[in-house]
């Protein structure tokens, strides 16, 4: 299983908005691609938000940055400061109950 992180720096006050739209049209995008394992939305503190995607491979999971790099341009750049911090990486540990 490969992961992707990505931490966004938003606009304050913008998070409960940001979240509706990756619930109502990333999520759903997301889930249709290949490989995809899961998809969860943090909140990170003061106007941060960290995205954490899983896929099966490091291909899927890189592609995945793309998608989220294009859907964030076209839905809510209004709302995110600068560039998100990007992390990807294969997973060592996983244990779920």
């Amino acid at each position: 299983m490969f992961i992707a992180v990505r931490k966004y720096r938003v606009r304050r006050g913008s998070t409960a908005e940001c979240a509706q739209r990756v619930r109502d049209s990333f999520a759903p995008l997301m889930r249709e691609l290949a490989g995809f394992r899961g998809y969860y939305l943090l909140d990170g503190g003061p106007d941060e938000l960290i995205a954490i995607s899983m896929f099966d491979s490091a291909d899927e999971a890189l592609a995945s940055n793309e998608k989220a790099a294009d859907w964030v341009r076209n839905n809510v750049m209004e709302f995110v400061r600068g560039i998100p911090e990007v992390m990807v990486g294969d997973v060592l540990v996983a244990e779920v109950k």
